[in-house]
């Protein structure tokens, strides 16, 4: 059996408007030029609109292939010889732009891809959903297990594929999901869930979407799920941020108006 896929999943809160600067000054961390240390696998900041605490970003680093021994090198690193020689330039400026967080170490199970798998198979996502969510203490590894039979397919056929399915491995009753997408599949999952429930009727009824509400709801106990805004050039991340202007919208609006 293969070394355990490990993560280091942070939420990290942001001073201001910061989350740009600091989502790019990621790229500078020296972690990232160490072998088989941290790899930054996704950075995002949680986009308002969706739901969720803001300004946050949330950052994913895989812990790398040597699994538990490769977490331990880590901690090793940011114990007691981090006063020495991981205090500098980077932390110091990295304050400037956040206030502090909270991190979860968290595993992934079977059926949910590596950073290696995801990059292979041209996983990308130009919005995320992300949902951490408590379930009957014990029933972690059994609910993702109905995930990855149950909801993965029909979620995969709305144009939201898995990158991390997650235990978390520092209690015994949280789980951590997070889905590449586009604003488009969103709507069209939400519409449809609601169109389903008889709450609207701009979508198609399916039924898959209520039967998992039920399926879930016997393991769930509570949490929060939104959307988040990918750093560019990541393992998933597009390519680069989109252009734009606030004229677009203000020209719409005088289109509108006439």
């Amino acid at each position: 059996m293969a070394n355990r896929s490990l993560y280091l999943y942070e939420v990290v809160d942001v001073v201001g408007q910061g989350q740009y600067d600091y989502m790019e000054h990621l790229w500078q961390d020296p972690v990232l030029r160490m072998p088989e240390m941290f790899g930054l696998q996704g950075s995002f900041y949680v986009c308002a609109a969706g739901g969720g605490r803001w300004p946050q970003v949330i950052n994913i680093w895989d812990v790398g292939s040597r699994g538990w021994k490769g977490w331990a090198s880590n901690v090793d690193r940011m114990n007691l010889k981090r006063r020495k020689a991981f205090y500098g330039e980077w932390w110091d400026k990295a304050a400037a732009w956040r206030s502090g967080g909270f991190d979860r170490l968290v595993g992934g199970v079977p059926g949910s891809p590596t950073t290696e798998e995801i990059a292979a198979a041209g996983i990308r996502g130009t919005l995320f959903l992300n949902e951490i969510l408590s379930v009957r203490p014990g029933t972690q590894l059994e609910f993702l297990d109905a995930v990855c039979r149950e909801r993965v397919p029909f979620m995969e056929e709305y144009g939201h594929r898995p990158t991390g399915l997650y235990e978390v491995t520092s209690n015994q009753h949280e789980v951590v999901m997070v889905w590449a997408t586009d604003i488009p599949s969103q709507v069209r999952l939400r519409e449809n869930r609601d169109t389903t429930r008889g709450l609207c009727d701009e979508g198609e009824a399916d039924e898959r979407l209520t039967a998992w509400d039920a399926r879930s709801a016997g393991f769930v106990t509570g949490g929060d799920a939104h959307v988040m805004t990918p750093l560019p050039r990541t393992v998933y991340g597009p390519e680069d941020w989109e252009a734009a202007s606030l004229d677009d919208w203000l020209g719409q609006a005088e289109a509108a108006g006439r």
